[in-house]
């Protein structure tokens, strides 16, 4: 089960391989002996996988297997599972305080690559079986519940969606506060969980948009103007005549790769592969003008990814 990796992980590395590098140059003699075990990290990692597991693991045993979610969903999300641990977990955290280029790859996994993944799996079905059934009654009798529901509803629209999530994107991206969060752990944790948390608010909303006719214009300008400030972000950093960030000073030399070019590879990285992500996911939504949703998949699409 995907839940039990990271602390498989942690089991593995010796112990002077569980602590986040401190800050510290990596050099890539000891690059796989710099994992993060962070237990806010990991924690609710574990929990967020533990819940999925046992949610298909009780839905396919009432319903049968593969019924509710499919095989290839539950690969899905298994998939954007280890991704999310490659990005927080793996070497890569710690060598994106040496190298702008790590940490811009991080960033691109946890904003394009993890989400859509993680939604494709159907989490919200699998959720509701990882409950007890007397938890699921009570939280669906909840007026508190429907209120917040009804009182956040607005996130979930593809355009403010999109706005949240390229304000989250511009702030951390802002020199000050990119290198205030590489100098705070807790400032970097928070980065991190703006940029994942508005992701998925802003691929929720494609899914839930892409339900209706109606909806699907905002969906598809929301995924173009999201593809447009995002190139137009890295090209900033592509072409600044200066390092934007003076934390990396020469530490990328240890990789072989001066400051500015450090940046250059960076912006590249954070610009190109998440153009794509994006036009695709845009074509995919136009696309739905054209072909009709076959009615064996009218139910899947009422029930809550």
């Amino acid at each position: 089960m995907m839940w039990v990796l990271p602390a498989i992980i942690a089991l593995l590395l010796p112990g002077n391989a569980l602590a986040h590098s401190d800050g510290l140059p990596v050099g890539p003699e000891d690059v796989w002996h710099h994992w993060t075990f962070d237990p806010w990290i990991v924690t609710p990692m574990v929990l967020a996988f533990g819940l999925y597991a046992r949610g298909v693991v009780r839905l396919w045993a009432s319903a049968g297997l593969g019924r509710g979610i499919s095989m290839p969903r539950v690969a899905s999300y298994a998939a954007g599972a280890l991704v999310l641990i490659v990005a927080l977990v793996s070497p890569l955290d710690a060598l994106g305080d040496t190298l702008l280029t790590a940490h811009m790859i991080q960033h691109v996994l946890l904003v394009a690559v993890v989400p859509p993944l993680l939604l494709a799996g159907g989490p919200g079905a699998a959720l509701p079986w990882a409950l007890p059934q007397r938890t699921r009654r009570a939280m669906g009798r909840s007026a508190g519940l429907r209120l917040l529901g009804r009182r956040t509803a607005f996130l979930l629209r593809p355009l403010p969606a999109a706005a949240l999530h390229g304000v989250a994107m511009w702030v951390w991206h802002a020199p000050a506060l990119y290198e205030a969060a590489l100098r705070n752990e807790a400032i970097h944790t928070l980065e991190h969980l703006s940029f994942f948390v508005t992701a998925m608010l802003f691929w929720q909303s494609l899914v839930l948009a892409a339900r209706s006719t109606a909806t699907l214009p905002a969906a598809i300008a929301a995924g173009f103007l999201t593809m447009l400030h995002g190139g137009f972000l890295s090209v900033l950093i592509i072409f600044a005549p200066r390092p934007l960030y003076t934390w990396y000073g020469d530490r990328s030399d240890l990789w072989g790769l001066g400051a500015l070019a450090d940046q250059q590879l960076a912006g590249l990285i954070m610009g190109v592969p998440t153009s794509f992500v994006y036009l695709f996911a845009c074509v995919a939504l136009a696309a739905r003008f054209l072909v009709p949703t076959p009615p064996y998949r009218m139910a899947e699409q009422r029930s809550p990814i």
